[in-house]
């Protein structure tokens, strides 16, 4: 029963794939393969960028060259080149400022070539919102007899897409461990959160020893990644005298 409720999206979906990768592909009377395998995407959330990279499954095939473009698949508006992905020796492209709609389905191509031979194409299509994998923030800290300053590095400024994803969809968690203790500071964050960020651990025991980790977590519970813990020996409480 479940099944059949969700068929008819799924083939909506997929029809409306077929469609978006005909465009893509410029020949409405051969359309490729959907079992497309000869890449592996990634689209990745680092330093605040919304990063598509790919990878050729066959090593054989050395590409001089790629060219990225895309559609939005609720939106048939027609294929665009990615202007500054047109030509690229590097296998992946910033699409931060490209792609606006986080919960949003984006079909894509990549258009490998030697000279003026076209060596591979592959495609693949994203709902992005479900699909972003999501790197750690940078950080640093700085500590003082008893507490913590933990400075996030947040761009001067945010992207659009991002502040959805920042508002609705994220979580940033500040960890905080002592020996066996570990305790998560969730500080509240908005769109208007831009530059440093800066987070105070307090009420901390002088010259003990703590390590911060800061990571986002996806408020649908997926697989978090941590950054690389920094720890700090913090300073040792001075007698005042009178």
């Amino acid at each position: 029963m479940l099944w059949s409720q969700n068929a008819s999206p799924l083939r909506s979906r997929n029809l409306c794939l077929v469609v978006c990768i005909s465009l893509l592909s410029g020949v409405l009377s051969s359309l490729p393969d959907l079992s497309d395998k000869s890449c592996t995407f990634k689209v990745t959330l680092h330093n605040f960028r919304v990063i598509l990279s790919w990878e050729l499954k066959n090593r054989s095939i050395v590409p001089d060259r790629y060219t990225l473009q895309y559609t939005v698949i609720s939106r048939p508006d027609g294929v665009k080149i990615v202007e500054h992905c047109s030509n690229i020796t590097a296998s992946f492209c910033d699409l931060t400022d490209v792609w606006e709609v986080l919960p949003e389905t984006y079909a894509v191509m990549v258009d490998g070539f030697r000279g003026n031979t076209t060596l591979v194409t592959c495609f693949t299509d994203f709902f992005l919102a479900a699909e972003i994998s999501l790197e750690p923030p940078e950080f640093d800290i700085v500590n003082f007899t008893d507490h913590i300053n933990v400075n996030v590095n947040f761009p001067p400024v945010l992207p659009k897409i991002l502040e959805e994803l920042l508002q609705f969809h994220l979580s940033l968690i500040i960890e905080e461990q002592s020996g066996e203790i570990v305790k998560k500071h969730n500080p509240a964050l908005d769109e208007h959160v831009i530059g440093n960020f800066t987070y105070v651990i307090d009420k901390l025991l002088p010259n003990t020893n703590y390590c911060v980790s800061v990571y986002f977590m996806p408020r649908n519970l997926e697989a978090i990644r941590r950054s690389p813990i920094k720890c700090t020996l913090l300073q040792p409480a001075r007698d005042t005298e009178f």
